[in-house]
């Protein structure tokens, strides 16, 4: 035969039952981390009363851009693409208020509740930590009066009676 082997003891064909070789690249590249500095430990700790003081300039930036979105609105004309975008970002903007506004009144209450215990304790008192469901209970309390102040109670219930029915019927249904 003129197929001749480097060893006599080699067989004339490869098996197919050998491994694959494993492709190995000839120089090492170094690869680069990337690191997100929210889940990393090494960029600190997340504070969110130092966040707010260090980007407080942000609030009159933001004023001043919800001044000029009105004024845009206004002189805006009949181009109803650009009067939807404009309300919907004013919109935004209203909420994310409404949202911090909500925010700082909860962390004014636990600061609140927080004097009130320590007082307690300073006087010798056995202080009151109110649980879970008696501080759900008094928010239910204080967002029914203010809703009734303001006469959108109805709506609130509806739309909180379509909820639940949605979510009975799913349960029922599915």
């Amino acid at each position: 035969m003129a197929f001749r082997r480097a060893n006599k003891n080699r067989p004339r064909e490869l098996s197919s039952k050998a491994p694959v070789p494993i492709f190995r690249e000839v120089y090492q590249e170094k690869k680069t981390h990337y690191r997100d500095p929210r889940f990393d430990d090494l960029s600190g700790s997340f504070n969110n009363e130092e966040f707010v003081e260090n980007f407080s300039f942000l609030k009159d930036i933001k004023e001043r851009e919800k001044k000029e979105l009105e004024k845009e609105l206004e002189n805006v004309g009949d181009d109803m693409k650009r009067k939807k975008q404009i309300l919907s970002l004013l919109q935004k903007m209203r909420n994310q208020e409404k949202n911090i506004k909500q925010l700082e009144k909860e962390k004014a209450e636990r600061l609140k509740q927080q004097e009130e215990i320590m007082e307690a304790a300073r006087c010798g008192k056995k202080p009151y930590i109110p649980n879970k469901t008696v501080m759900k209970r008094k928010k239910l309390v204080e967002t029914y009066q203010t809703l009734k102040k303001s006469g959108k109670l109805e709506k609130y219930l509806e739309r909180k009676r379509k909820k639940h029915f949605c979510k009975d019927k799913n349960r029922f249904y599915n």
